[in-house]
Parts: C-alpha cells; structure tokens; sequence
C-alpha cells in the first residue's frame, strides 16, 4: 500500500476489531493507521444500526465524534448515489444470478465511491463483492491481510 494514502476501512474490518478485542490484529491495523483513515457515513451509519450492546454503542459513538472533530468523514455526495445506481443497474443487467442481491450491494458501492471522492483506498476482509464492483467502477482496494 502506498505511504500517504487515504484509507476507508470497510464495515466489516471495524466489526472484526470491536469482536477481537484490543489485541486483535483488525484492532492494531485500525489503530496503526488511524492518522491515514477517513470514516465513510456509510460505515458509521451501519455500525450504529448493529451495535447490540451499550459498550458498542459508546465505542462506536467515541469514535465518530473523532472522526467528525478531525474532519474525516467522507459522505458519498449527490453523483456517487447517481453512479452507484449506474454501477447496480449494470451488475443487475450483466449478472441475472446477482440480481436478488443488488439491494444488499448498495452500501459497499457507496463506501467505495466515497474512498473515490477523497483519492483513498477501500480496506474490506469482503474482497468478493468490492472485486465484483472493480469491474465496472474504477477505485484502488486493497485487503485487510495485506493491511495486516
């Protein structure tokens, strides 16, 4: 990964690290690179919703009051909403066996374009369907194990 790059940490590395614990390797590569990390609204709006627990909900909540005083948080504007449904429509056209999931896909379309918008990188332990994307929508991606 190249040095001074902007990352957008997927939701599922941030919920790999609340699981994991303070020693867990998703936990150091968070913490290790949280100088270079911008907070998609997408991620933040999706660990709100699956925080089952107060401490989650405290965690969750400190550290997006963080990333809302530093100013690191990405919000996928008006043309990444338009071009994830270009990006959807297309994979909902070019692969009939997906169609049943494109309104699943609808997150992770927009925390790429949101990594997009700042010149970041997209970390996810979730390379199938971030791959899946890469072919009709240009953004860089790397996977947690080359983070790690």
């Amino acid at each position: 990964m190249p040095p001074g790059r902007w990352l957008v940490f997927d939701t599922r590395v941030y919920i790999d690290a609340i699981r994991g614990g303070l020693g867990s390797p998703e936990f150091r590569a968070l913490q290790e690179r949280l100088p270079r990390t911008y907070l998609a609204s997408v991620v933040s709006a999706e660990l709100r919703a699956g925080a089952t627990t107060e401490a989650a909900r405290q965690a969750i909540d400190q550290f997006t009051r963080w990333a809302h005083r530093v100013g690191r948080v990405v919000t996928p504007s008006a043309s990444a909403w338009e071009r994830a449904g270009d990006v959807l429509g297309k994979i909902r056209v070019n692969r009939p066996d997906l169609r049943s999931r494109v309104h699943t896909l609808w997150n992770d379309v927009l925390i790429a374009l949101s990594a997009r918008q700042i010149g970041g990188r997209v970390v996810t332990s979730n390379m199938r369907d971030f791959e899946l994307f890469s072919r009709y929508l240009r953004f860089d991606l790397d996977s947690l194990g080359q983070v790690l």
